[in-house]
């Protein structure tokens, strides 16, 4: 009879398993991958949904480690060494953690990546650990977000949000060491003798305030070889940096007559702000 009884739970189990329905995750899982400079940010996250709840101070607890999602712990992965905020992280996939408190929240990277949750989180593994101030973001998050917005050539920012919470962190990646090299390389090393490249070498030391007496000698180099409305212009920009606006207005007039021909109304009407910029500046 025990043995029928036995049988019987079996059979009644299996049947309640086959009824439970198949339905979508409450905190469905996500991964996204952002280019920034040379370089390439991957987070991989869990996103759980507020659905009324008060969220921090409530369902993520104030002063308590946090797995920055739900289920398995946060990873963010940098295909080459960036600063985090100013902290330096070696290329690599890492834990992301956070203890959020009311006015600043204590921001985490662990050198173990998989975990479930922070079950295996210890201290000892902290790669780096620094502090941010949230912010109230400008909508409301219903769902936890994780994103990387305002992009530059080197850098850029990792928000957090949730609920009417941002924290905001800056990724910076080491555009200017690699640029810096391949010019020295390929000018000095390998001696390339193109009018383009003087042109996009000399830009680089002036947009980035490098040295300003070798982008002018690389312009010129530059103009010798080509006839550019746009290397000229640039030439002009940087003769006005020097305090040469006598030579610089010459030079852009010289811009603006060869744009004019090639019909570039966008050349012209740059020329013709820095024009009177320039003007005012002399008198």
């Amino acid at each position: 009879m025990k043995r029928i009884a036995t049988v019987a739970l079996l059979i009644s189990l299996a049947g309640f398993a086959h009824a439970q329905l198949n339905l979508p995750n409450a905190s469905p899982d996500a991964v996204f991958k952002q280019q920034i400079g040379f370089g390439e940010v991957e987070v991989k996250y869990s996103r759980p949904s507020a659905r009324g709840r008060a969220i921090f101070g409530g369902l993520v607890p104030f002063g308590e480690l946090w797995r920055t999602g739900a289920h398995d712990a946060t990873t963010i992965r940098f295909s080459e060494a960036v600063k985090l905020n100013d902290n330096d992280i070696p290329a690599g996939t890492y834990s992301f953690f956070t203890i959020p408190n009311q006015n600043e929240w204590t921001i985490i990277v662990n050198k173990v990546a998989e975990m479930h949750g922070s079950s295996d989180y210890t201290q000892e593994q902290d790669l780096v650990r620094f502090t941010a101030k949230p912010e109230k973001s400008a909508r409301y998050y219903e769902t936890f977000t994780i994103e990387v917005n305002d992009l530059t050539r080197e850098e850029a920012g990792l928000f957090l949000l949730w609920e009417n919470t941002q924290v905001k962190l800056t990724i910076k990646m080491n555009v200017d060491e690699k640029v810096m090299a391949e010019i020295n390389d390929r000018m000095n090393v390998k001696k390339e003798d193109r009018a383009s490249l003087f042109y996009q070498s000399s830009a680089y030391y002036f947009n980035n305030n490098k040295d300003l007496k070798q982008a002018y000698a690389w312009v010129q180099i530059a103009n010798s070889k080509a006839q550019d409305a746009g290397y000229l212009q640039l030439q002009a920009k940087i003769e006005a940096a020097m305090n040469d606006y006598t030579s610089a207005l010459k030079t852009l007039k010289a811009s603006t007559e060869l744009a004019t021909t090639k019909k570039l109304d966008q050349v012209v009407a740059a020329n013709e702000k820095l024009r009177s910029e320039w003007t005012t500046s002399k008198k």
